[in-house]
């Protein structure tokens, strides 16, 4: 015999799922996505002959541990969804809220919304840092000039059709748990973060560190350092490089870009060192120089214009040099502001790894005083480091070519007969090109594996947290 209160009618819970389209909140890609599938009058995912799909369970086992993420579980309606279940089990059902075609539609819709946002979030980040990070409240008026207004250059996945499309055929009928599994972040960082986070120790603003650099783990960048068996690593908070080479490790102090000329995070390849490199100056020095034509003299440099070619600093022009006609160069050598060796990478932003003429920078605590560019402390042993071979005749060139100083005759002329042009070298190739990682964790492990806070010195963290903070629950 059939009973009313237990018949399923499609065209109702078609009718239900449409009024929970309506109300929907979450303006979220993945949530988007899942509602227009619902509105296209997409097949049931999770209602079958049988009723329910068993499936459920396995998703259920996934986002009831959200919390354990820092999330909370309103945010993929898991009570709602144990509520739903549960009925489902006991025939438990009215005439009314909890009617059985309400309650197939909630599953059906809320099910395959977790399921989605859920997968999303775990294998792309819950939050776009190429949108945060590249919207910089501190790069406005004449820094506006500089690309420096855009920071996050690291090449990282978005979800696209395809995968949205996949997620739906596992929903369908693919292998769920093991798709659950795949999705989650491969970082060792990240368990190390989230036992961290759960470790009932941590004060609110030490909690909120920790879950934002777990989302940094989320997103899904197309290469990482752990993929690489020779690498150098960057981590900007703690002013820090790591170089390193299966079991050995190269560590040094850098000095990084200050807040208003920030180093951009990005993601390349070093290809070539360069010894004594000429420094084109940047805008915001050279409009301070441009009429200081004695200072221009002293730190040996000259103008390049860009009809004349180059010329003494006695023929700029402070006009075409603000509008970029005109750049001021210094020469490579001695005394050069960029130090004697440049280690260079494809990037958008002209930054680089180089020395510096003002070693005693390394010895502050807060390093971040450059224009962008990562100033290193040890580049003798960097450039060592990203030889192939360990060539010692090579090397010993570059250790000439970094330290030979040039005598004055007694007019004060430099003599260039001086130096040993044969042991001079101008360029060396970087073969095979070593992955270069500039990152920003304020959570990062130091050389014994323990976890260290670092200041937020750009403000990331705070802009980060801004976006979780609606989502974040303390334990």
């Amino acid at each position: 015999m059939k009973v009313s209160e237990y018949e399923l009618d499609y065209d109702d819970i078609r009718g239900q799922i449409r009024q929970l389209i309506k109300s929907e909140s979450s303006s979220s890609v993945a949530v988007r996505y899942i509602r227009n599938y619902y509105s296209s009058d997409g097949s049931f995912i999770w209602i079958d002959r049988h009723g329910m799909d068993s499936r459920a369970d396995t998703l259920l086992a996934f986002i009831s541990k959200v919390d354990e993420m820092g999330f909370k579980k309103e945010l993929f309606r898991v009570s709602q969804i144990e509520e739903d279940l549960n009925r489902v089990r006991k025939l438990d059902f009215d005439k009314s809220s909890n009617s059985i075609n309400k309650v197939f539609a909630r599953l059906e819709y809320n099910l395959s919304r977790a399921f989605i946002r859920y997968s999303t979030g775990q294998n792309f980040g819950f939050v776009n840092p190429s949108v945060i990070l590249n919207r910089d409240p501190d790069n406005n008026g004449e820094s506006a000039r500089m690309v420096y207004k855009y920071q996050f250059d690291i090449k990282i996945e978005h979800p696209t059709d395809s995968f949205y499309k996949k997620t739906l055929m596992v929903m369908r009928g693919g292998d769920m748990g093991g798709f659950l599994r795949e999705i989650q972040p491969k970082r060792k960082l990240y368990n190390q973060l989230q036992d961290r986070l759960n470790s009932g120790t941590l004060s609110e603003k030490e909690w909120f560190t920790t879950l934002c650099n777990m989302e940094r783990c989320r997103w899904n960048e197309k290469i990482v350092e752990e993929d690489c068996e020779k690498y150098v690593l960057v981590n900007i908070p703690s002013f820090m490089l790591k170089a390193v080479d299966g079991d050995s490790v190269l560590t040094m102090r850098v000095c990084c870009g200050e807040p208003r000329t920030k180093t951009p995070l990005l993601t390349s390849e070093i290809v070539r060192m360069e010894l004594n490199p000429m420094w084109n100056v940047p805008y915001s020095i050279a409009k301070g120089i441009a009429g200081s034509t004695g200072y221009m003299v002293r730190n040996n440099m000259f103008i390049y214009d860009k009809k004349k070619g180059r010329l003494p600093v006695s023929e700029a022009s402070r006009e075409l040099i603000l509008s970029g006609q005109q750049r001021i160069v210094q020469e490579g050598g001695p005394g050069n502001s960029l130090g004697r060796i440049v280690f260079r990478f494809e990037n958008n932003f002209s930054v680089y790894l180089h020395h510096t003429s003002s070693p005693w920078a390394f010895q502050s605590a807060n390093r971040a005083i450059s224009h962008g560019c990562v100033r290193v402390e040890k580049p003798y042993e960097l450039a060592v480091f990203l030889m192939k071979e360990k060539d010692m005749n090579l090397a010993g060139k570059i250790k000439y070519s970094m330290t030979y100083s040039m005598k004055k005759d007694s007019e004060g002329n430099l003599v260039k007969s001086s130096v040993k042009k044969d042991s001079l070298v101008r360029s060396v190739k970087v073969e095979p090109n070593i992955p270069v990682f500039l990152t920003y964790y304020t959570l990062y492990p130091d050389n014994s594996g323990k976890l260290v806070e670092y200041k937020d010195v750009y403000g990331y963290d705070r802009r980060i947290i801004e976006q979780l903070k609606p989502y974040a629950k303390r334990r």
